[in-house]
């Protein structure tokens, strides 16, 4: 049937152009022809002049031919209409609006929403799955928490590493040529063991660029392995013939590297767990290291730094000046920070030469931590205690007390690191209600959705008070202390903003990034806890005794204990997994 008000446009129903795209009505003039011819001649002609009547009439005569059918109805036809009118009166409104605003409309939709929506039809798919959109949707998402929905992906981000392997000399013109090897790796980050070194993801040539869409469902394949804490583990051999002190890897040299009381640190081939090469040269045990693209930092007991190329083995360089064991290290690109048995931090600059000494701490400094973005350092110390230093200075700008045993290690957070942490009085009531009925993720709790998988970890079906709840990012220091708590501080005012409870032995090491944070107990458990709720997730077992170490990744754990053994979990994406 053709639409034959007078208007100067067709109607949705009956638009040529619309009709090419829509799903197909229920009612067409074929079918409706079809039934019409069962009947006799006579109530063809009656029901064919009825339909023309209609047709010809305005739209108030329209109206009115139908209120009159309405009244004359009985129950069964009304129902007929009820059922049939509701599926001609949905309008696709992608069909009738510019594609702009369709798009605009469909970027106020979440991931699992958007996924619905390019299920509708091959139109709605197209848009649903343009890379703008996706885009924006990995912007609100990756290496960030969302500030709408609370939900958090990892970075898995890429870039290229330059590692020399080494020089050949060319003996006519004596001019030494270096020979290069690219790698793919992510960004350098300082805040924790791991983050110092790469984390990264399988090399993919330039010229594929791959849809956003696609970036995303990666990244929130492994976020779910996160949350439902679905890893495989393996343990590396025991090679070490004393207590691990220290480790760190880095998934795009595919290295890991380790220190330990007998006095050597070993280079492993992080996927088959082989020994590459091990580093010898400190008279007493290391406890500390420190890698990037080139270089490896280690001290040790015997009160000496050592600078090493790890690709090679060889020692570079040996900073003395410390009067007891180096227990702590931490570089970036400008200086190299030392904490000692000695209860003194040395800051050595790589640029000047220069080295100058902070006092302040009466015992031994187990932790040394420079800031990201701002001239200070946190230090922790065995008195209990968290100092902060302004490196510009050179003096103590802040002491932290709160611990009531010593303090192993205090890092301060990164950039961009959004947090519920706050004091309990600052706290809405209904917040602290929720906090307190959020329980522990099982590997039994799964869910379909990234939205769905938010809530696994309440007792309810939402999480209003969280979601809503204004996420700070005020810089905070977390401290990890072997009176088995983990306190979270507030940098600017050196106010203890929350206390973890989860361990039942001291704390030795911890590691956090924007969206998880992990620590490693004597009671000998690596315990996940969640940045919001401030409450363990689980705790991952494997060890047999005090962790000593642990490493954290975009998609890996890595951790070793006293015993010499070390394990890593991986988060990551196997191979029979599909999106």
């Amino acid at each position: 049937m053709n639409c034959t008000t007078k208007a100067p446009t067709y109607c949705y129903r009956h638009n040529p152009e619309l009709i090419k795209t829509r799903n197909k009505d229920e009612f067409d003039i074929f079918q409706l022809e079809k039934e019409l011819n069962l009947l006799s001649k006579e109530s063809q002609d009656q029901i064919a002049q009825v339909w023309t009547i209609f047709q010809q009439s305005s739209k108030q005569q329209r109206l009115l031919i139908l209120k009159g059918i309405l009244a004359s109805a009985c129950t069964p036809q009304l129902s007929f209409v009820a059922t049939a009118a509701k599926p001609l009166l949905c309008t696709d409104f992608t069909a009738v609006l510019p594609t702009e605003i369709t798009k605009q409309i469909f970027s106020l939709l979440d991931a699992t929403s958007l996924c619905s929506a390019a299920q509708v039809s091959k139109r709605w798919k197209l848009l649903a799955d343009d890379d703008t959109l996706w885009h924006r949707m990995c912007e609100q998402h990756i290496n960030r928490k969302c500030t709408k929905c609370g939900w958090g992906l990892p970075l898995l981000q890429k870039r290229k590493v330059v590692v020399m392997h080494h020089d050949v000399s060319v003996k006519n013109n004596n001019v030494k040529k270096r020979t290069y090897h690219q790698i793919t790796s992510s960004p350098c980050n300082d805040d924790n063991s791991n983050k110092r070194l790469c984390s990264a993801t399988t090399a993919v040539p330039q010229f594929y660029r791959r849809p956003w869409k696609e970036v995303y469902s990666e990244r929130l394949i492994v976020e779910r392995n996160w949350r439902r804490n679905d890893a495989t583990s393996r343990v590396f051999p025991r090679v070490h013939q004393g207590i691990i002190s220290c480790l760190q890897f880095c998934e795009a040299q595919n290295i890991l590297i380790t220190g330990s009381y007998d006095k050597t640190a070993i280079v492993w081939d992080l996927e088959t767990g082989e020994v590459l090469r091990t580093l010898r040269g400190h008279a007493r045990c290391i406890r500390t290291l420190q890698a990037d693209d080139t270089k490896l930092v280690t001290g040790s007991m015997d009160n000496t730094l050592r600078i090493w190329n790890h690709h090679t083995g060889q020692c570079i360089r040996i900073l003395e000046g410390h009067t007891d064991g180096v227990v702590h290290l931490n570089f970036n690109c400008r200086i190299l920070a030392s904490g000692s048995a000695d209860a003194t931090i040395k800051i050595w600059n790589f640029q000047t030469g220069e080295c100058f000494t902070l006092t302040g701490h009466t015992k031994s400094v187990n932790h040394v931590s420079i800031h990201h973005s701002l001239p200070l350092l946190v230090s922790s110390s065995d008195d209990g205690s968290i100092r902060v230093w302004n490196l510009e200075s050179r003096s103590c700008a802040k002491v932290l007390k709160g611990h009531m045993g010593p303090v192993q290690t205090a890092i301060p957070s990164m950039p961009g690191f959004l947090h519920c942490f706050m004091k309990q009085q600052q706290q809405p009531k209904s917040f602290r209600k929720t906090r307190r009925a959020i329980a522990p993720i099982s590997k039994s709790n799964t869910s379909s959705s990234d939205e769905d998988e938010d809530n696994t970890i309440t007792n309810h079906n939402t999480r209003p008070s969280i979601k809503n709840f204004d996420r700070s990012s005020e810089q905070v220091i977390i401290s990890g202390s072997l009176d088995n708590t983990i306190k979270v501080w507030s940098l600017e005012s050196g106010e203890c903003l929350q206390t973890l409870f989860g361990h039942v032995q001291g704390i030795w090491t911890l590691a956090y990034d924007k969206l998880r944070l992990v620590s490693g107990s004597h009671d000998g458990t690596l315990k996940l806890w969640d940045i919001e709720s401030g409450l363990p997730m689980y705790c991952l077992e494997g060890h047999q005794s005090a962790v000593t170490a642990v490493a954290l990744s975009d998609s890996k754990i890595a951790s070793a204990d006293d015993q010499g053994n070390v394990h890593l979990w991986d988060f990551g994406m196997q191979p029979s997994t599909s999106f």
